[in-house]
């Protein structure tokens, strides 16, 4: 019965949003600087808008110091720059903002320290003062999202059912005004996500929607960019249904009709990917099609089950009404192919097959909640499917007036049951609303980079280790190492060592460093086999007064 689809949509297929994560910052996160930097820089993984993000900078006793607007770095949009006026010594925080390719806002703050003393601690001494969206603006923004596949799914699967099921009976009419319906929730669910975006990636009020200088950035970017798209396809769309009235008078669909319908259709269906994650990340060359036809495969399995509820089962058909749910069960058995091939791949791209991703984060909580719609969607389709079975001794092509196909309990039961499952799909679109600020599983368990520093030494001989470990994981790791005088200048040394031990001894790896500048050592391939709790131990070598001075530095670093 069409409703298995709906069971490996909500199963298989998360959906792909993705949020931008911040790999290094200058000056370093928790670091020490000796003198006032001239400019803030933050590199994502991803290519981030910055119309409505900001960088923030903040004293310890929380006055904001006055800064320039932020921008693009000439060489790459991962980066993030922000020119600062003169900073006295001290710790400072900063509170940053950005929009992630994905049109969704993501936020976060650090610290470091302007000339001597030790590394700040996590956010320093000052109060976290990222800006975030008002509660309204969020649930208006989700339900415009939700607005959107549900427009698609009723004009794409209407347009679908009529074609192949409706056309020539007396559904059809029900079925046409059930597309005008989608087209009209589609148009203004994609002005509303539009004028509401501003405000939800600014961490503004609700009144920000109607001002036209922000609707006027938001078209400035990306999902700007995609909205305008959507809405003159929307305008082609327009032309194009208008003519659907005559196919009940004509043999066929004119081929012509169809030629440009589905092009326009399949142009629509993908607006969404490109205005979300599809379009970002790892293997886009798959993702973007195969985002394209899990949404066509949605619309055709949700909007034609919901014209079925309101054509066939409301009355609309005088004869032939099992022949019709036939048809339809061989279209929902295709989207379900379709939907099975493209949800496993956007789920192992955002979530993966480990259980940590379902369990121990909020997105994978959120996907636990649809599947337990699903085992309600389940339950009700075996139902909806024993209904129809029930008569299948009668030829499909046969009236119901004259075979008793189908009395009227019957068809009153399947009414009943179709409507739960039409009611289950919205409550799939509802949480799939909710995923939209959820972080991805991949990106909440990925691994953090490790930054910490060590005072090592005594007297004259005394200095700041600062190490960075990029991705603090098992596997392949790049390692920084600095050295600072207790004041935060540069340090120059002769030499440098190190090596990371695990807490029980049982494992050793050697960072073999190299020099990288006069205070600064790394490598490259420090191959970490077994996770857990490591001292790195290092080893750095002076000159003083014609002598080789050894001092040593211990840090506690966690790999998972």
């Amino acid at each position: 019965m069409p409703a298995l689809a709906g069971v490996f949509l909500v199963a298989a297929a998360a959906p792909a949003w993705a949020h931008a994560t911040l790999q290094s910052t200058d000056p370093p996160k928790n670091g020490v600087v000796a003198q006032s930097p001239s400019a803030l820089s933050l590199t994502f993984n991803e290519n981030v808008e910055v119309s409505f993000g900001s960088i923030r900078v903040y004293t310890c006793a929380g006055k904001r110091i006055t800064t320039d607007a932020p921008h693009h770095a000439a060489a790459s949009d991962h980066t993030v720059e922000q020119s600062t006026p003169k900073l006295d010594p001290g710790v400072y925080l900063v509170a940053w903002r950005v929009i992630s390719a994905d049109a969704h806002p993501v936020n976060g703050t650090y610290s470091f320290r302007v000339g001597p003393g030790a590394a700040p601690s996590v956010n320093g001494c000052a109060t976290e003062a990222s800006a975030k969206s008002s509660t309204t603006v969020g649930v208006l923004f989700g339900i415009a999202r939700a607005g959107v596949f549900l427009g698609l799914a009723l004009l794409i699967g209407g347009v679908v059912f009529l074609v192949l099921i409706a056309r020539r009976t007396h559904a059809a009419r029900l079925t046409r005004r059930a597309v005008w319906v989608g087209w009209a929730v589609l148009v203004v669910s994609t002005i509303a996500a539009l004028m509401l975006q501003g405000p939800y990636a600014a961490g503004a009020g609700i009144g920000d929607a109607v001002k036209w200088t922000v609707v006027h950035d938001v078209l400035d970017t990306r999902f700007g960019r995609v909205t305008e798209v959507r809405l003159l396809l929307l305008v082609v769309a327009a032309a194009l249904l208008p003519l659907m009235s005559s196919f009940d008078r004509e043999r066929g669909v004119p081929t012509w009709w169809l030629a440009l319908a589905a092009p326009v259709a399949a142009l629509l269906a993908a607006t969404p990917g490109y205005a979300g994650h599809a379009a970002t990340g790892d293997f886009t060359i798959f993702a973007v099609p195969l985002d394209t036809l899990h949404v066509l495969a949605m619309s055709v399995w949700f909007g034609g089950l919901a014209v079925l509820l309101l054509a066939a089962l409301g009355g609309g058909f005088s004869g032939g009404l099992r022949r019709a749910l036939a048809t339809f069960s061989r279209i929902a058995f295709w989207c379900v192919v379709v939907l099975v091939l493209s949800g496993v791949f956007a789920s192992w791209r955002q979530v993966g097959f480990s259980i940590d991703g379902y369990t121990s984060t909020s997105y994978g909580n959120i996907l636990l909640v649809k599947l337990a719609i699903v085992v309600v969607l389940i339950g009700i389709a075996a139902v909806s499917r024993s209904i129809v079975r029930k008569h299948r001794s009668a030829p499909l092509d046969a009236p119901d007036t004259a075979i008793a196909a189908i009395d009227e309990r019957t068809v009153a039961k399947l009414r009943r049951s179709v409507g739960f499952e039409v009611l289950l799909g919205i409550a799939v679109l509802a949480v799939t609303a909710v995923l939209v600020n959820a972080q991805p599983a991949r990106s909440e368990l990925t691994p953090k980079l490790f930054s910490g520093s060590v005072a090592a030494g005594s007297g004259n001989d005394a200095m700041t280790i600062t190490v960075t470990i990029d991705p603090a994981r098992v596997g392949l790791n790049t390692i920084h190492v600095y050295t600072l005088t207790p004041k935060g200048a540069d340090l120059n040394v002769r030499d440098m060592s190190a090596k990371l031990v695990s807490t029980d001894g049982a494992t050793s790896v050697p960072a073999n460093l190299v020099r990288a500048g006069p205070n600064h050592f790394l490598t490259n391939d420090a191959t970490i086999t077994v996770g857990g709790t490591y001292k790195m131990e290092v080893q750095v070598l002076q000159v003083k007064d014609g002598l080789l001075v050894p001092t040593a530095g211990v840090l506690t670093v966690p790999i998972r």
